[in-house]
């Protein structure tokens, strides 16, 4: 059994969360396909306080043109501190071509290069990090 005694959690700032996510190479996409909850990992990348990754046309694109509302989350957990933020907000496919060149800035790379060709942006409508320290 763990001694908790020397455990706390303290609630991140706006800014330490930007910052976190800002190091963070994956993080986890949950929505809706077909009414059913779904997380996918995604490669993603911020700029100027918004989320965006990189996907391919398939079941998770046709959901998000239907219910563009998401969460998003990153962690990260090590043997003394772990770190959790979530974000919900709206997802938008991106078609035009100046919103897709500010998405290519953020140099974002994916692990795979298997036609992920569609951009898309999470605009936050409330973000919320965690810090758990033993």
């Amino acid at each position: 059994m763990h001694d908790q005694s020397h455990q706390s959690t303290s609630v991140l700032t706006d800014d330490e969360c930007w910052e976190f996510l800002d190091l963070q190479p994956i993080g986890r996409l949950a929505t809706a396909v077909g009414g059913v909850p779904e997380i996918f990992p995604v490669t993603f990348a911020v700029a100027d306080r918004l989320v965006y990754f990189k996907t391919r046309p398939g079941a998770k694109l046709a959901e998000l043109a239907v219910n563009a509302h998401v969460a998003f989350e990153a962690d990260q957990w090590g043997p003394d501190v772990a770190y959790s933020v979530v974000l919900h907000g709206d997802a938008e496919i991106l078609e035009r071509d100046a919103d897709r060149e500010a998405a290519e800035a953020t140099g974002l790379r994916s692990y795979l290069q298997d036609g992920k060709n569609v951009w898309v942006r999470i605009t936050p409508t409330e973000v919320s990090g965690r810090r758990l320290s033993r």
